[in-house]
């Protein structure tokens, strides 16, 4: 009987496994299949957005050398949240100038002063509303969805904790001081008052 008891319990113990892991193997295949399906693009549509966008940011130092005012619209943590806002701009014809955004990723999280490589986002002056508009709308947006996913109890994970604590001290907000009217917004990034 002893001897049944135990093969019973054995049998039981690894049909839970076997459940365990084909149910983390399933979970794991959804979330690759969804992941791959945002990451298909066109090539050809891919070629051309890259032409588009060399000749944008061109258009930018076109009016700046004609005598447009520009100013420095963002300081963004990372160049995910940079990448992002400017596609954002670019698609509503706003151009736009970023600095610092290679060195931001190579000293992001091995230098302590890595505050000085924000990466800083110039437009032109006339179009600082409508910019204003856009990003503060989108990045609203991405706050009332943090603001769901923490009330609906999904625990932050580790990355995500330091994300927000690296795009913290990257603003530059503890160690540069920013102009009165500044606005730091989720993501890392702090809208700068208009000129």
């Amino acid at each position: 009987m002893l001897f049944f008891s135990i093969i019973v319990y054995a049998a039981f113990g690894i049909m839970c496994l076997f459940f365990i892991i084909s149910g983390v193997k399933k979970i794991k295949e959804v979330k690759q299949s969804a992941e791959l399906s945002d990451l298909y693009v066109d090539e050809k549509a891919h070629d051309q957005a890259i032409k588009e966008s060399k000749s944008f940011e061109l258009n930018y130092f076109d009016r700046v050398r004609n005598g447009e005012q520009t100013q420095q619209f963002l300081a963004i943590a990372g160049q995910q949240a940079s990448a992002m806002l400017r596609s954002l701009l670019c698609a509503e014809g706003i151009p736009s100038y970023a600095e610092n955004e290679h060195i931001n990723a190579m000293y992001s999280l091995t230098n302590l002063t890595a505050s000085s490589f924000a990466i800083k986002v110039f437009i032109l002056v006339a179009d600082y509303d409508r910019a204003y508009e856009i990003v503060s709308d989108f990045l609203s947006k991405q706050e009332k969805i943090q603001e769901k996913e923490d009330a609906e109890g999904q625990e932050e994970s580790v990355e995500k904790t330091v994300t927000k604590a690296a795009g913290a001290v990257m603003t530059g907000l503890f160690f540069m001081p920013m102009p009165d009217g500044s606005e730091l917004k989720p993501m890392g990034v702090t809208i700068l008052p208009k000129v």
